[in-house]
């Protein structure tokens, strides 16, 4: 009897979300703006979020690995980097023990990094991911550096987007996932 209750009380304890999901969002301030753009140009997918202001690719680790109990993506949509140091080393490290953390079968997209000179020098970090893209066809890098220096968004602080820029950001992703993932 006690043992059925304990099993009863164990089985409830069960997270409510489990199971497969279309889209596992994890980012930083970035993808916290970009959220409310990005989830209507989904439509029909389901989009589990795990954002954060001011993460670094390290604390977005943690948070694909708390996820990943709970959902298995088919696609993986980041937006980390901004945060972290300039260091190319670091990031490629940083950027491969992520890629070993998700599904063999998951579909990737990262957006390239831009942010202002007073956070540091970050192309090194865009070769990093332009690299690994083309060493596993899981990645798919969205070239948000490219969009920023053509003028097709404007960055007031030099980081972050106005509104039409997290727009567009969103139809760069959504775009990404369905011709590429």
């Amino acid at each position: 009897m006690v043992l059925t209750l304990a099993s009863v009380l164990l089985a409830s304890a069960a997270p409510a979300f489990a199971g497969e999901s279309d889209v596992l969002v994890v980012g930083d301030s970035l993808a916290v703006a970009t959220q409310p753009y990005l989830g209507p140009r989904l439509e029909g997918r389901n989009i589990v979020s795990a954002v954060q202001n001011g993460i670094t690719t390290p604390q977005g680790m943690r948070l694909v690995r708390m996820n990943l109990r709970t959902v298995t993506p088919r696609i993986v949509v980041f937006s980390l980097g901004t945060n972290d140091g300039s260091n190319a080393r670091r990031f490629a490290d940083r950027l491969r023990r992520t890629m070993k953390l998700l599904p063999a079968d998951a579909c990737v997209v990262w957006p390239t990094i831009v942010r202002p000179p007073r956070k540091g020098a970050y192309r090194g970090l865009n070769r990093v991911l332009h690299q690994a893209k083309r060493r596993d066809p899981r990645i798919v890098v969205v070239n948000w550096e490219h969009a920023v220096n053509v003028g097709a968004v404007f960055l007031p602080d030099g980081l972050h987007a106005d509104a039409a820029g997290y727009s567009h950001r969103s139809e760069m992703i959504a775009a990404a996932i369905e011709t590429r993932c």
